[in-house]
């Protein structure tokens, strides 16, 4: 077969199929349009939207957060006043390709007077460069004892970020904290 025969079948099987799909897509309008099977072709209804710069929006100013690890996240540059922004989303440790991991041992202090044994389960949010953003404890054995002893070793570690796929991203780890408890005993392998 010459080149020209194959160029002009090329160019015959691309206007039949863009016709077909035509008459298809024409066809699937209708009926989404509210139409019947085998019923005249409706006008189509048109959107009109007209884009405009958004007016500026004064800064107000704000106090200075209590404590260094402020939970709040300062408002968006373009966004309205009150108008609340998408939470930050940590991934899970399924989710990630390498989990975060402590960079140094983390040893909570042990509060005065407390018990001889206490038990946290925790979960920390970690951004990508490997601080704790937030320290949320999920439950507490015994209760109010042993949460800000906990909660300030951890705001203060520094980690290794998770990734997923060689990328460092926000994790969130769901640890269970023991005092008073020699750690678990776990075999090295020789």
């Amino acid at each position: 077969m010459s080149a020209a025969l194959a160029q002009r079948r090329l160019g015959t099987a691309f206007a039949a199929s863009l016709a077909v799909h035509a008459s298809l897509a024409a066809g699937v309008a209708g009926l989404v349009l509210g139409g019947k099977a085998g019923d005249e072709p409706k006008a189509a209804a048109v959107l009109v939207a007209r884009l405009q710069s958004p007016s500026p929006v004064q800064a107000q100013p704000r106090p200075a957060p209590a404590s260094e690890h402020p939970v709040e996240r300062a408002p968006h540059r373009g966004a309205a006043p009150g108008a609340p922004l998408p939470a930050p989303y940590y991934h899970r440790t399924s989710e990630l390709s390498e989990r975060p991991a402590p960079l140094e041992r983390i040893e909570p202090r042990f509060p005065e007077g407390a018990p001889e044994t206490g038990r946290l389960k925790l979960r920390l949010y970690i951004n990508e460069r490997g601080l704790v953003d937030a320290v949320d404890i999920t439950e507490a054995e015994p209760a109010g004892v042993f949460e800000e002893a906990a909660a300030e070793a951890f705001r203060a570690a520094r980690f290794r970020p998770g990734y997923k796929d060689a990328t460092p991203v926000k994790s969130q780890v769901a640890l269970e904290v023991r005092f008073g408890e020699p750690p678990p005993y776990t075999k090295r392998p020789q």
